[in-house]
């Protein structure tokens, strides 16, 4: 018998980065967390401290070989026939301290893809997210959602990060970050890509 699955909708990737350049981010994040550098006006997250990254030369030397293996990934997995994914150019960068009670809603981002780092998980979050009683990911956790849904579909890809944790995805794919309660900071960095910019080409 022979027989082939058929899967199509958005394209997410999920990797991890090293100790080291989650040490880069968190160091990077220092230096920008002050007011001439507050992103809060430019996005959807109901959080008190939201940040532009200014120094990009440093985190996209390494970052670049994680949209590689994005772009090579998705061109496979799109076949023959289509437009290949090239000249990718790593718009903006910006590192989110998100605490008790933050949270991001539904929403999409500018660009073509956009991306999420995770340099630090602190374990109180984890923690409170294993008592949690549900159906969905639960405190500290992110979701993307995609289509109508219906019992034979998947609509809903639901995650909970960890420390070093990357997720690269379609700018346009909706998603939303859960709340926590616990009395600690999570560091997040999200980023948007352009297809055929010029700049820090990947």
């Amino acid at each position: 018998m022979e027989y082939k699955y058929y899967h199509w909708g958005p394209f997410l990737y999920h990797s991890k980065i090293s100790r080291d350049e989650c040490k880069m981010i968190i160091k990077e994040g220092k230096k920008c967390r002050n007011k001439s550098h507050d992103y809060r006006a430019k996005l959807a997250g109901h959080l008190l401290e939201e940040y532009k990254l200014e120094n990009r030369d440093g985190i996209t030397e390494w970052f670049k070989k994680y949209l590689v293996t994005y772009v090579n990934g998705y061109n496979k997995w799109r076949g023959k026939g289509y437009k290949p994914m090239e000249n990718l150019y790593v718009n903006v960068y910006w590192i989110n301290y998100m605490k008790g009670n933050d949270f991001n809603p539904p929403h999409a981002h500018d660009g073509d893809l956009s991306f999420v780092i995770y340099p630090e998980m602190p374990q109180a979050i984890i923690k409170e997210n294993k008592r949690f009683k549900g159906t969905t990911t639960g405190p500290g956790g992110i979701a993307w959602f995609y289509g109508d849904g219906g019992k034979q579909f998947i609509d809903t890809v639901n995650m909970m990060p960890q420390t070093g944790d990357l997720f690269i995805f379609p700018a346009t794919l909706k998603h939303w970050v859960f709340p926590f309660k616990s009395k600690v900071e999570r560091i997040s960095v999200s980023g948007n890509v352009l297809f055929g910019k010029s700049g820090d080409d990947v």
